[in-house]
């Protein structure tokens, strides 16, 4: 994308906006149509911004355009208190109009209207009709893929599902071999509306490259679990690429994915609703309480909650004691200022997924355990002919991608798999005996690592194997390369003292028996999660020789089961040759393209 502004920017404008592929030349408003249009053709703009006061100079430069450049668009921007009556008709669809309250406003909506006229847009195939039901061959058995293996069973697919691991059933092991992060984690999730955020979505001031988080540890407020002298070349291009990202679009990606978390919690309630078997023993829990260590984080949380659609109420410090007695101890000493009830609920991961998994047996659902998926095959035209098992090709009408972390083990010619990369989250697991909590937290934390990969951690109210009353902790994100096996050389300890300090703060007691009954072991547990630099989620679409699809889903940045049911919706769409807004918003090169970045 390459945008030529036309206009003066206010001065934060400029500081926040004007980048490589983002040309400023005010000047041209002072010249004549023609010259205007003869210097635009040759910087070739997608899309030129102007005030609302340029529009005739801009409808006769675009006259003049009409052959050189016959795709641009033209973006207008002005005050809406000031919003003047335009004939548009010279331009017609190739204008758009943005408005503010201030000129910086009307600005940064100038910019993000200019970022949605260039995404690259999945075009479905002229006169296309949807395709039937037919056989589809699912790659990976997370909880994105059981969700979407549902959803395809319901519109009348025949499904059939392969993953490296063992059966998650079997033995009554809580972690199976090979396990990815739905199995590989403590057996505990929560819905919010923020899940899988862009977590580097700050102010539009702030700018990653004077703040090189993710080239710094840990305990120097980064997002590092390796040192950056030993990551790869490959792992460094990762960083690159997501330091290229500037702050106002990870304010629009963030948008974007609180979006799909707000369909998927509907979708969440249909689901429970048409199969109630599936929340049998995972302790879930339909409520969601966030509580902040100061009056500043309440106050920001509560706008931040209320901008969602998330906000429910404020829980004074006294109901909170009252409703939870489990976080006494943390009130007296301080470390709790304030709580928030806002939409969201918990369960128990590994309890659910099992139950998913003998619910889509029942359905006819087939599962291939412990079997390798190393390859997708491709003819000359570049279509996809079928994918490699444990050495045999496999040929079905759909094939659908979800690897997760372990995204760079398998070879096939996709944007998507490339962008992924691996971060490792810590947990430990509480008694949640005596005085027990009984809802799950959202914590904003303080101290150690708190202002960046550590902002956050989830308590959530549970069971463990042995059906004791427990509390599984969580805290930390700390990248460790493109691949997941290089959690083997993270700095383990140090991120997960962002856990241990926070279980410690608010359960001193559990976790003081927690140390005594050696529930704590030598580290705490951990997983490794999805993640991609552009902060996005990741939907991409192949064509089959079959006429069927490829869709491959994944990098749900911490997320991925709190987005599960929009991202099953979007695959079955993509399966049937159907638009659905998660093509568009979630395509792999929806970064690269607007921000000219090499993957």
């Amino acid at each position: 994308m390459k945008i030529v502004v036309m206009c003066w920017l206010a001065r934060a404008s400029v500081d926040v906006f004007v980048a490589r592929n983002i040309v400023l030349r005010p000047d041209l408003a002072a010249k004549a149509p023609q010259h205007v249009a003869y210097e635009l053709a040759a910087l070739a703009p997608d899309v030129v911004i102007a005030r609302e006061s340029q529009f005739e100079l801009v409808t006769a430069v675009a006259a003049g355009l009409a052959t050189d450049l016959p795709a641009c668009r033209f973006v207008f921007c002005g005050l809406a208190s000031s919003r003047a009556a335009i004939d548009t008709s010279a331009l017609a669809a190739r204008c758009a109009f943005a408005t503010g309250s201030t000129w910086e406003r009307a600005e940064y909506e100038a910019f993000v209207l200019a970022e949605s006229l260039c995404r690259p847009r999945p075009g479905l195939p002229a006169g296309a009709s949807a395709n039937a039901p037919g056989e589809v061959m699912l790659v990976g058995a997370g909880v994105v893929n059981l969700v979407t293996a549902l959803a395809l069973c319901r519109r009348g697919h025949r499904v059939s599902v392969f993953d490296r691991m063992a059966d998650p059933r079997g033995h009554g092991e809580q972690h199976p071999g090979r396990a990815g992060a739905t199995f590989g984690g403590r057996d505990a999730r929560i819905f919010s509306y923020n899940e899988s955020r862009h977590h580097l979505a700050c102010s539009p001031l702030y700018t990653p490259q004077d703040l090189p988080r993710f080239r710094l540890g840990i305990g120097q407020d980064g997002w590092l679990s390796r040192r950056y002298e030993s990551l790869s070349e490959t792992d460094r291009r990762w960083i690159a690429q997501l330091e290229q990202v500037p702050p106002w679009a990870a304010l629009l990606y963030g948008n974007d994915i609180v979006g799909f978390n707000r369909q998927s919690h509907r979708l969440w309630r249909e689901i429970f609703s048409l199969y109630p078997e599936l929340l049998r023993e995972t302790h879930h829990v339909g409520r969601l309480l966030r509580i902040y260590p100061s009056d500043a984080s309440l106050r920001a949380g509560r706008t931040a909650e209320a901008e969602i659609g998330a906000l429910l109420g404020e829980v004074p410090l006294a109901r909170l004691r009252e409703r939870e007695p489990a976080l006494g101890d943390a009130i007296d000493s301080g470390a709790i200022a304030g709580a928030l009830e806002v939409q969201g609920f918990s369960l128990n991961i590994v309890s659910f997924c099992r139950n998913l998994i003998a619910l889509l047996e029942r359905l006819g659902v087939r599962f291939h355990w412990q079997q390798e998926v190393s390859e997708v095959r491709y003819a000359d035209s570049g279509a996809v002919t079928g994918i490699v098992v444990d050495g045999k090709l496999r040929r079905a009408d759909h094939y659908v991608l979800s690897p997760g972390a372990q995204a760079r083990t398998l070879a096939t010619k996709t944007d998507g798999l490339a962008a992924i990369g691996a971060m490792v989250g810590m947990w430990v697991t509480l008694p949640n005996d005596g005085a027990a909590l009984n809802t799950p937290l959202k914590v904003r934390r303080r101290a150690f690592a708190s202002s960046e990969a550590a902002q956050g951690a989830n308590v959530v109210p549970g069971r463990d194997a042995a059906g004791r009353p427990v509390l599984h902790c969580s805290s930390g994100h700390g990248f460790v390369g493109v691949s997941a096996d290089d959690v083997r050389l993270a700095d383990l300890p140090e991120l997960a003292r962002c856990v241990m300090e926070t279980a410690e703060e608010l359960f001193a007691d559990k976790f003081r028996r927690a140390r005594q009954a050696g529930m704590l072991g030598e580290r705490p547990g951990f997983c490794v999660r999805p993640w991609t630099p552009s902060g996005l989620g990741v939907l991409e679409v192949q064509e089959c020789d079959t006429g069927g699809k490829l869709v491959l889903s994944g990098g749900h940045n911490t997320g991925g089961f709190a987005q599960s049911p929009a991202v099953a919706e979007a695959v079955a769409c993509a399966l049937e040759t159907r638009p659905h807004a998660m093509h568009t918003l979630y395509h792999p090169r929806r970064f690269a393209d607007v921000f000219e970045v090499t993957l």
